[in-house]
C-alpha cells in the first residue's frame, strides 16, 4: 500500500512494484500491542483520523498533522512533513520522532543528514511517501541538488523487531560542488540524550561516555581529526526519571560506492560526539592511505580529492535499535546474543554498573533495575580480564574485577554491596528550596545523578536532573524523602527573593531515618501592586533538556515567583492544566509562549536570524510542535511580521543577544546580525552601513529587524554579558528606539536555579487567582519592570516610575531599597543618558532622594548592586550569581512639549557604551 505525498517521488517504477498491504482497521487501537507479524505494519500521512497509537508521544514529541507515521505495533516513528522545518532546515523530511508505540517514551529530538559535514549543506528534501508489504513499513524521503540524488529509506520489519533501518542512496546525476563525506548528525542539546560510544569493530578505540571535546563552531581541520573516532557504534541513552526507560542504539552496518561498472568497493566511516550532538557517516570515496583506527590528518586530506562521478552511488546502511531501559545494555546485549552472559546480584536496585576491559576499553552500561539481580553480555569470543565500577544515585562507589577464561558462556559474579542510604525525611506543605552542603569530610551530595559519568574534554557535564538542592511546592507533587550517604550535612532553606532564609544542620547515618527539626521561613518583603515573573523557562519539552515538567513547577513555586512563561524551544507547550491539576493555581500561572531558535544557516540568514521568546501563544496539540510558528531561513522582520499579524499579537523577547566571550553563537543576534560580517556597533548610529540591517524593511511600512519588544538584558548569572548588552540597549535608546530589559533565568535545569534572575512588573490586578494576562503582557511591553537578582525597590522621578513618562526639566528620583536579610546591598548607581551621574553607598532597606536636573530629553537608568562573601549564605543559595538589580529607563520629557526626542549619539558617548566591559 502507498500513500501518495504533495509531491511526485523521483522512482516511479520502484512503487509500482510494491506488494499491497492489509488494510489499517485500527479504530480501536489505543495502546502497545502485544501481538506481532505483518498485519501491524503501517505507514502514512498523519490525518485528522489517524489513530493516536500511531503517533508518537513523549517528552519531546513533536510530530502533528502533516508529518508521516510509521509503525509495526511495537515501534512507532515520525517523519517531518515537507513543509514543516527541522533543526538546521527550513525544510521537513527528517526522523523527529521515535519510541515504543503506546508507551509515551520519546526522547529523540532530530536526525539530519549532512553532507561534507557542513550546517549549511542539509539537503532540502523535495518528496515524501509510503510504502507497505509484507516485508517492511517504509517512509521515504527524496532530494535532488548540486547534481546529486539523494534517497532515504526509513523502514520497520514486522514485531518483535525493535529495529528501525535506514538506507540512504547518494548518486551523481550531474556536475556539482564536490562530495567528499556523507552522514547523520543526531542532535541532543545539554545531555537530552547521553552517547555511549563503542567501536565494536575495532577494540581499543571505543570512548564510553568520555569523549574528545568537539567545538564544530570554532574546529580547525585538525581539531576535526582530532575528534573523529572510528566508532560504529553509539547508544544515545534516555534520561531516567523523565520518562519510561528508553535507548537508541544506533550504529552503522554497510557502507559502499556501487561504481558504473557494478563493482562495489566499501567506504570507511567515521564518528564524532559531543554534548551537543553525534555524527555518524562515512568518505563518499574509498582511502588510497589510512583507514586505521584513528582517522588523522592523514585521511582527511584525502577528502580534498574525493567526489561521486557521474553515475556512481555511495549507498550507506544504518540501524536503530530501540531498548526500554536507559541503558547501553538493553542495546549490546540484543546485537550480541552469543557472548558470555555474565550475572550478578547487589543488595539495591538502583545501580549502575560501568563495565571495561582491564586496560581501560569501555565495553557496556547497565542500570539495575530488578531487586537484587542484574546480567549483561559481552561480545562474542570476549576473554580476558575486566573491571566493573558501579554507583548508586546516592553517590556510594565500588569496584569488582572478574575474568572471562576460554571458553566458558555464563560467568557470576560476587555479589556487588554498597552502604545503604539514610533517609532525610522533607518537610510537608511548605514551598522551599532545600541546598545541602556537606561538612568537613563529607561532600557535597547531588541529587538526580543518572551513572553516566559523562564528560567531554575531561571535563564532567552534569545532566538536566542533577543539582545539591531539593525544590518543594508544598503540594502533592512533592517528594517525601531525600535519599544521603552517611555523613554531617547542613541544609539552607529559602524560598525566593522576598523571603527569610534559615540553616540547620543534620547527622546522616547509613540505612536510617532522619526526621528534621525543619524551621518556618517568613516573609519579609511586600511588594503589593507587582508580580515577580521569569520570562524565559525551559523543561524537558525543549530539545535540550530532560526535565520533567512537575520538577520544573516544582522548582518554580519553590523559589517563590508568580509567573512562568514557558518557552520551550520551537515547541508550543501549556503548563497550566498540570498547575491546577497539583493544587498550584493560588501560587504560581503559566503562560504559554515559545523560544523561537533560529539554527539553519542559509543565503538568506548567513548567521541565523538568532532566538526570541514569543508570548502569549495558544497550542495546537493536534500540530507539529504543537503549533510553533516557523523560524528557520527566515529574517528577524519576517518572523516579527508574522507574529504581530496573529489574531492577538504576542510580546517578543531577543534572547541573550551578546556572548560574554569571542564567539558570537547563533543565538547572539546583536553580534551577528544574521550576517556573516560584523555585528551591531553601538557606537554608532543605526544609519551606519554596518548597523542599517537593523531599520531595513521589506515594503514601506513593513516591520524592521530592529521592531522586537523586549531585549533580555540579563541572562542568568553573567554580569559581563549584561553590560555587554547594556550599552547597546543604552545605544537604542539614546536614538529614540526604547525597548523594555527583562532578567531572566533561561534555566534548562534543576542545577540552574529558575526565577533568578527574575523581574517584577506593576500590574493593576492580582494577585493570582485573578491574574489578567492581556494587563501583565502589557505592563512588560511598555517597560512597567525591574530586574533582579535578590535586591527589590521602587523607582519613582515626580510621579512617574519605569516605563513611563516624565515632563519638566528637574526633578527628585526616589530610589526605596528593599531585600531579605540575606541579600547583601551597597551601592546605588544612577544613569542619565546612559552617563553614570551618581555613584553612592546605599544598604538594604532605605530610601534615598536624589535631585536630577535635564538640559533635553532623555533618559534615568537606576543600578543597585551588592557585595556578596564567600561564605555568606547569599552564595551558598545562589552561587555564582551578584546582588544585582536594574529599572527601567523612566524617560525625559525636558521641553514638556509632549513629544520625546533624546539626543542622539552626541560625542562624547559614555563610557557604557565605549566599553562596556570596564563601566560599572
Amino acid at each position: 500500500m502507498k500513500y501518495a505525498s504533495d509531491r511526485r517521488p523521483r522512482n516511479p517504477e520502484r512503487s509500482q512494484a510494491i506488494v499491497l498491504g492489509l488494510a489499517l482497521g485500527l479504530a480501536v487501537f489505543a495502546g502497545p500491542l502485544e501481538a506481532s507479524g505483518p498485519e501491524l505494519l503501517r505507514a502514512g500521512r498523519i490525518k485528522l483520523d489517524t489513530p493516536q497509537a500511531l503517533i508518537q508521544k513523549g517528552p519531546d514529541a513533536v510530530g502533528g498533522l502533516g508529518d508521516w507515521f510509521l509503525s509495526n505495533g511495537l515501534v512507532c516513528a515520525t517523519i517531518s512533513g515537507l513543509a514543516h522545518e527541522g533543526v538546521l532546515s527550513p525544510s521537513g523530511g527528517s526522523l523527529v520522532d521515535l519510541g515504543h508505540c503506546g508507551r509515551a517514551d520519546d526522547q529523540w529530538a532530530v536526525l539530519h543528514s549532512l553532507l561534507n559535514l557542513s550546517r549549511s549543506d542539509v539537503m532540502e528534501v523535495n518528496a515524501i511517501w509510503a510504502e507497505v508489504d509484507e516485508l517492511a513499513a517504509r517512509v521515504v524521503t527524496s532530494s535532488q541538488a548540486d547534481g546529486l540524488w539523494v534517497e532515504t529509506t526509513y523502514s520497520l520489519a514486522p514485531a518483535p523487531s525493535a529495529v528501525l533501518r535506514l538506507e540512504t542512496r547518494v548518486k551523481r546525476t550531474a556536475p556539482g560542488d564536490a562530495l567528499f563525506l556523507v552522514g547523520d548528525v543526531s542532535l541532543h542539546g545539554h545531555r537530552q540524550l547521553t552517547p555511549f560510544v563503542i567501536a565494536a569493530l575495532l577494540p581499543g578505540t571505543s570512548a564510553g561516555f568520555d569523549h574528545a571535546d568537539a567545538d564544530v563552531s570554532v574546529m580547525s581541520p585538525l581539531a576535526i581529526a582530532d575528534a573523529m573516532t572510528r566508532a560504529d557504534l553509539q547508544v544515545l541513552v534516555g534520561t531516567p526519571g523523565t520518562a519510561p526507560g528508553i535507548a537508541y542504539g544506533w550504529r552503522f552496518i554497510e557502507a559502499y560506492v556501487e561504481r558504473t561498472d557494478g563493482r562495489r568497493d566499501p567506504l570507511s566511516h567515521l564518528a564524532m560526539h559531543g554534548e551537543h550532538f553525534s555524527i555518524l557517516g562515512t568518505y563518499a570515496d574509498s582511502l588510497w592511505l589510512g583507514g586505521g583506527a584513528e582517522p588523522g590528518l592523514l585521511e582527511l586530506s584525502q577528502t580534498l580529492l574525493m567526489d561521486l562521478s557521474e553515475g556512481e552511488e555511495l549507498v550507506q546502511l544504518r540501524e536503530i535499535r530501540l531498548s526500554d531501559v536507559a541503558d547501553a545494555a538493553g542495546v549490546t546485549d540484543a546485537l550480541w546474543p552469543d557472548g558470555v552472559l555474565v550475572e550478578g546480584t547487589t543488595n539495591r536496585s538502583d545501580l549502575t554498573l560501568h563495565v571495561r576491559r582491564a586496560e581501560g576499553d569501555p565495553v557496556t552500561f547497565v542500570r539495575v533495575e530488578e531487586p537484587g539481580r542484574f546480567d549483561f553480555r559481552l561480545p562474542p569470543g570476549e576473554v580476558g580480564d575486566y573491571v566493573v565500577e558501579f554507583g548508586s544515585p546516592s553517590g556510594e562507589k565500588g569496584i569488582e574485577t572478574f575474568a572471562v577464561p576460554t571458553g566458558v558462556s555464563r560467568v557470576e559474579l560476587p555479589k556487588l554491596d554498597l552502604p545503604e542510604p539514610g533517609r532525610v525525611l522533607l518537610p510537608k506543605g511548605m514551598p522551599v528550596r532545600l541546598v545541602f552542603e556537606g561538612i568537613g569530610p563529607t561532600q557535597d551530595p547531588v541529587f538526580g545523578l543518572d551513572g553516566t559519568h559523562f564528560r567531554v574534554g575531561g571535563k564532567y557535564l552534569p545532566g538536566s536532573r542533577e543539582a545539591s538542592s531539593i525544590s518543594l511546592a508544598g503540594a502533592k507533587i512533592d517528594p517525601v524523602e531525600a535519599r544521603l550517604p552517611a555523613g554531617h550535612y547542613r541544609v539552607w532553606l529559602t524560598r525566593g527573593l522576598e523571603w527569610s532564609s534559615e540553616e540547620l544542620e543534620i547527622e546522616v547515618i547509613e540505612g536510617q531515618e532522619v526526621r528534621p527539626a525543619w524551621p518556618t521561613l517568613t516573609k519579609q518583603v511586600e511588594l503589593p501592586g507587582w508580580l515577580s515573573a521569569d520570562l524565559h523557562v525551559h523543561s524537558g519539552q525543549s530539545d535540550d533538556s530532560a526535565l520533567r515538567s512537575d520538577e520544573r513547577i516544582r522548582s518554580f513555586v519553590a523559589e517563590g515567583a508568580d509567573v512562568m512563561v514557558i518557552t520551550e524551544h520551537d515547541q508550543l507547550s501549556d503548563y497550566q492544566p498540570m498547575i491546577v491539576a497539583a493544587g498550584l493555581e493560588a501560587q504560581v500561572v503559566a503562560v504559554p509562549g515559545i523560544e523561537l531558535t533560529s539554527s539553519a544557516q542559509t543565503q538568506i540568514v548567513p548567521s541565523t536570524s538568532g532566538h526570541l521568546n514569543a508570548f502569549p501563544l495558544v497550542q495546537d496539540p493536534m500540530a507539529y510542535r504543537a503549533g510553533a510558528p516557523p523560524a528557520e531561513n527566515r529574517r528577524l522582520r519576517q518572523l516579527l511580521t508574522e507574529l504581530s499579524e496573529r489574531p492577538r499579537p504576542p510580546v517578543v523577547q531577543l534572547n541573550h543577544p551578546r556572548e560574554a566571550g569571542v564567539d558570537s553563537g547563533a543565538g547572539a543576534f546583536f553580534t551577528h546580525l544574521s550576517q556573516a560580517g560584523a555585528g551591531f556597533d553601538p557606537t554608532r548610529p543605526l544609519t551606519d552601513p554596518q548597523n542599517k540591517s537593523l531599520t531595513e524593511r521589506d515594503r514601506p511600512g513593513g516591520l524592521r529587524d530592529l521592531d522586537f519588544h523586549v531585549v533580555e538584558l540579563l541572562n542568568a548569572a553573567s554580569m559581563s554579558r549584561y553590560r555587554m548588552v547594556r550599552a547597546d540597549w543604552f545605544s537604542l535608546l539614546l536614538q529614540g528606539e526604547v525597548r523594555t530589559g527583562t532578567a531572566n533565568s533561561d534555566s534548562h535545569s534543576l542545577g540552574e536555579i529558575v526565577a533568578l534572575p527574575r523581574n517584577y512588573v506593576a500590574v493593576e490586578t492580582g494577585p493570582l487567582p485573578r491574574f489578567n494576562e492581556a494587563g501583565f503582557v502589557e505592563a512588560v511591553r511598555k517597560g512597567r519592570l525591574f530586574g533582579t537578582t535578590g535586591p527589590l525597590l521602587t523607582v519613582t522621578l515626580g510621579d512617574r516610575g519605569p516605563g513611563q513618562l516624565f515632563s519638566g526639566a528637574s526633578g527628585t528620583l526616589e530610589v526605596k531599597v528593599m531585600s531579605a536579610d540575606w541579600v547583601p546591598v551597597d551601592e546605588i548607581r544612577v544613569f542619565v543618558d546612559g552617563r553614570l551621574e551618581v555613584r553612592q553607598s546605599m544598604g538594604p532597606n532605605q530610601t534615598v532622594q536624589i535631585p536630577l536636573e535635564f538640559s533635553a530629553d532623555g533618559f534615568v537608568v537606576v543600578e543597585i548592586e551588592g557585595r556578596a562573601e564567600p561564605d555568606s549564605p547569599y552564595a551558598a543559595l545562589a552561587p555564582g550569581f551578584t546582588p544585582f538589580a536594574f529599572a527601567n529607563p523612566i524617560r525625559v520629557d525636558a521641553d514638556e512639549d509632549g513629544r520625546w526626542q533624546p539626543r542622539g549619539l552626541v560625542p562624547p558617548l559614555p563610557e557604557t557604551i565605549l566599553d562596556p566591559l570596564r563601566a560599572p
